[in-house]
């Protein structure tokens, strides 16, 4: 006996416009979604929030430290930016850019704890990697928490540790 195969010639898959129509379809929800990925990435944080991180730290000598900025994105104006800076977990100083060009920080509120200097290395009025800002006139032997605010909101973008050494 003779085995016959079941070949139906009457089935048919899909037609091919709505083959086609399914393909734009998939085609324009893809590049939606991608369009959509890529606008959030350049936004930073929680409601277009910058995110960034403080670099590497130099001590000058017992009551002098560097500390560079590490990246910054989006990229901010100095004057968007404040620090504060608490020294063995009490006493607080918050400072302010004096504008966006290199120049010292000027104390907004709080306790005065040394002179801080912002130094805008590529001259572009934007914070940048490797742009710096020196803290001199600090307190001898004492930890210090420095932190970088964002200016309308208030909220903290990062923060670092240090501690100067005996004099």
């Amino acid at each position: 006996m003779k085995k016959k195969a079941l070949i139906h010639r009457d089935e048919e898959g899909v037609s091919p416009v709505i083959a086609t129509i399914l393909m734009v379809a998939i085609t324009v929800v893809l590049a939606a979604v991608l369009y959509i990925m890529v606008i959030n990435i350049g936004e930073g944080g929680p409601s277009g929030m910058p995110t960034g991180s403080w670099g590497a730290k130099k001590y000058l000598d017992s009551t002098s430290v560097k500390v560079d900025f590490a990246r910054i994105t989006p990229e901010q104006r100095p004057v968007d930016l404040e620090i504060v800076l608490v020294r063995n977990e009490t006493t607080e100083g918050k400072y302010s850019f004096s504008g966006n060009d290199d120049g010292d920080l000027i104390l907004k509120s709080g306790t005065d704890l040394g002179t801080l200097t912002y130094a805008d290395l590529a001259d572009n009025q934007k914070v940048n990697i490797g742009d710096y800002v020196t803290l001199t006139g600090l307190a001898p032997n004492s930890e210090y928490t420095m932190s970088m605010l964002w200016v309308p909101t208030g909220d903290q973008i990062t923060s670092t540790t240090f501690r100067t050494s005996a004099a």
